[in-house]
């Protein structure tokens, strides 16, 4: 997995940068480090795990890590489309610039 750079991000924009991006690249930036470091860290870890309750009873229960991974990832989104760079919002941007009639043919 390639790891994000500032300068990466700037690059993807492209012309549609602005200066105003820069807290969000940063905050992207740091996240996607966190969320490496999570990853790592769940690796090493099983997914579930017994865990005994105040009751005496154990049960499995998930790692929390991992719902931290899905919190992170979920944020990792919403800065990508907070910077309009999702798979689909560069979709509609090449599909907006076909200026021929052939779909309506």
């Amino acid at each position: 997995m390639a790891v994000p750079t500032a300068d990466k991000l700037r690059e993807y924009l492209g012309d549609s940068y602005k200066e105003s991006d820069e807290e969000l690249i940063t905050l992207y930036v740091e996240t996607h480090r966190f969320y490496r470091k999570l990853k790592k860290e769940i690796s090493k870890q099983d997914l579930m795990y017994e865990y005994t309750n105040k009751a005496g009873a154990t049960n499995l229960t998930k790692n929390p890590l991992v719902v931290e991974l899905a919190k992170t990832v979920q944020t990792l989104n919403n800065l990508l489309k907070s910077l309009g760079l999702t798979p689909a919002q560069r979709k509609k941007v090449v599909d907006g610039d076909d200026d021929s009639d052939f779909d309506n043919f």
